[in-house]
């Protein structure tokens, strides 16, 4: 059991989780009851449907003592993927500026990102917008603990990390909060059927390893995914990794000196 994260949960140090659509949060609500963290949401999750989910989120982080920071909801899902299939950086870096400056100036010791699992663009971006400012911060002398949260894969996932096992009473507050939130019905369903209502029971962040962006050549999950529409006359064309997607996230780390932080981006994709 890593000691400074249990000494993180036990109250020495502040936390902000950094997710980049609203409802995210639910896969952590426990840890945000355990250390009452400031929480940052890059996208309002309006989707094509353009409905945005920010207000439950808001009440959400009420019921547990959270406290919501900007940037949150500051780009509609809309203008993120229109950004990504121009290779735009420009808004995604506002957003390391924005959580740059609040990580310093907040004496934050633990960050929580989503994983970047390549199961959607805009989570595996917010992963490396909030790796950006973590490493920004930390030339800065922060000393800033790195983690991150599985959001597709199974809660209680493998690797270096902590788990937090709900008792009882907090996995009915957490499923209670999940049924109220009724724009994420559908997705928490899917979720259930896929893993059983009692794996969210474990709540577990895992330490960000030190890899670097995966190569141009990778194909993610969601390129698949967008080939087939394409094919099926769904979409008119493919966001892809390796002409979109990994460009923006070059940038965002363009800012980081790699230099002092060999360790954090050392190449295991090679």
């Amino acid at each position: 059991m890593p000691d400074d994260i249990v000494r993180l949960l036990t109250g020495s140090g502040s936390w902000v989780l950094v997710f980049a659509h609203p409802g995210h949060e639910l896969r952590a609500y426990h840890l945000m009851e355990r250390v009452q963290p400031a929480v940052a949401v890059l996208t309002d999750g309006s989707g094509s449907a353009n409905t945005p989910r920010v207000t439950e989120s808001r009440a959400l982080l009420a019921q547990v003592g959270a406290t919501p920071v900007e940037p949150f909801g500051s780009l509609t899902d809309r203008d993120a993927y229109a950004a990504l299939i121009a290779a735009d950086a420009r808004p995604f870096m506002n957003q390391v500026d924005t959580l740059t400056a609040l990580l310093t100036a907040g004496h934050v010791r633990a960050i929580v990102m989503d994983a970047a699992e390549g199961y959607n663009p805009l989570h595996d971006v917010c992963h490396w917008i909030a790796r950006a400012a973590a490493l920004r911060a930390r030339q800065s002398g922060v000393d800033v603990v790195l983690l991150e949260l599985d959001l597709i894969a199974h809660p209680d996932g493998s690797g270096d990390g902590h788990r937090l096992v709900l008792d009882d009473r907090a996995f009915a507050r957490k499923l209670g909060a999940t049924s109220r939130y009724g724009p994420l019905k559908h997705e928490a369903d899917a979720a259930f059927e896929r893993h059983g209502v009692d794996a969210f029971r474990v709540e577990f962040v895992r330490r960000v390893a030190g890899s670097p962006p995966p190569p141009s050549s990778w194909t993610p999950y969601y390129e698949e995914v967008g080939k087939a529409r394409v094919r099926a006359g769904i979409y008119p064309s493919v966001l892809g990794y390796g002409s979109h997607v990994r460009p923006v996230i070059e940038r965002l780390l363009a800012g980081v000196q790699p230099r002092h932080h060999a360790a954090d981006l050392h190449p295991v994709h090679e």
